[in-house]
């Protein structure tokens, strides 16, 4: 079985407010709060590791509130390598009001120096060999260039990494110079790389098709929501169906989830379909969890039976 890595460069606390309603312009009472270590890499680590997938998670820490941010991910059970840097971990806060949709406010406050990206290059061909797989998400952190980000990654795919990239720092132009493994938009970033919406689960997988074939990547993969998923590698289509969830609970970290379970399943080497399926199957299980909690293995078992596959 290959090993799992994933890097968190701009990490973050998830602060959830649930609430009765919101209304702007005036005073909102919170119910209740939820706070998790998070970060789009330390999110699919949690998912991995509620699930029994050994992995291991690469994150920097802001030093003024690292402490708590290490706890959390110790209580969670989560392998870390720490890198270390001045300054505070940011904070991400939804607001979930009610049987209304949830509001995201994500900061854009952390720094990171570029010697740290040096550091965690080193230690990252030290711990990856040929073969192994490695998820790259969230977005690049203030005081790192995109060059410097894209010629670590570039390294590492020339070593032999399998790279899954779902960071929206970078362009289709940007990925066409790395050529990941694989790429995971959703419906909105489609849109954005393509300057238009895909309307149907056909449309979507032609536009995972195409963007292969721009070298963007060697594989796509796109979130539809409660519709499911497509993917391609150039030459074949496919689109998959879940189960419809009478009530999901969050959104919120479902995308991570979606990796999570690519990741695993092809760590294990099982079939192309089976990949597709747990994939999916985490992303809709983690609907089932507060905030962005990942999704349980009893949740991923129940959907993943009712996951289908077919050809397009």
């Amino acid at each position: 079985m290959k090993s799992i890595t994933t890097v968190t460069l701009n990490p973050a606390f998830d602060l959830h407010y649930y609430m009765e309603s919101l209304e702007l312009g005036k005073e909102n009472y919170v119910q209740s709060i939820q706070c998790d270590a998070g970060g789009k890499g330390i999110n699919i680590s949690r998912a991995l590791t509620v699930n029994g997938v050994a992995n291991t998670a690469f994150a920097v820490i802001g030093e003024e509130n690292g402490a708590s941010f290490e706890a959390a991910l110790q209580r969670d059970g989560i392998v870390c390598v720490p890198f270390y840097t001045p300054g505070r971990i940011r904070e991400n806060i939804t607001l979930h009001p009610g049987k209304d949709r949830e509001t995201r406010i994500s900061l854009d406050t952390f720094r990171v120096r570029t010697e740290l990206l040096e550091s965690v290059e080193q230690e990252l061909n030290r711990h990856c060999r040929p073969g192994d797989l490695l998820a790259f998400a969230g977005r690049n952190p203030r005081g790192l260039g995109k060059p410097e980000v894209l010629g670590m990654l570039g390294r590492l795919i020339s070593a032999g990494v399998r790279l899954a990239v779902d960071s929206n720092s970078f362009t289709p132009e940007d990925l066409r110079l790395l050529r990941p493994w694989l790429i995971k938009p959703n419906e909105q970033e489609i849109a954005s790389f393509l300057g238009s919406s895909v309307r149907t689960p056909a449309e979507a997988a032609q536009a995972a098709a195409e963007l292969v074939r721009q070298g963007v990547a060697e594989q796509v993969m796109i979130s539809l929501g409660g519709e499911g998923a497509v993917w391609s590698d150039g030459a074949r289509r496919f689109a998959l169906t879940v189960p419809r969830l009478e009530h999901p609970v969050s959104t919120i970290g479902a995308g991570d989830s979606t990796i999570a379970g690519f990741l695993a399943a092809s760590a294990q080497g099982l079939p192309l379909p089976e990949v597709l399926q747990q994939a999916v199957a985490f992303g809709t299980a983690a609907c089932m969890t507060p905030g962005t909690q990942p999704p349980r293995p009893e949740d991923v078992a129940g959907v993943l039976a009712g996951v289908r596959v077919a050809a397009i």
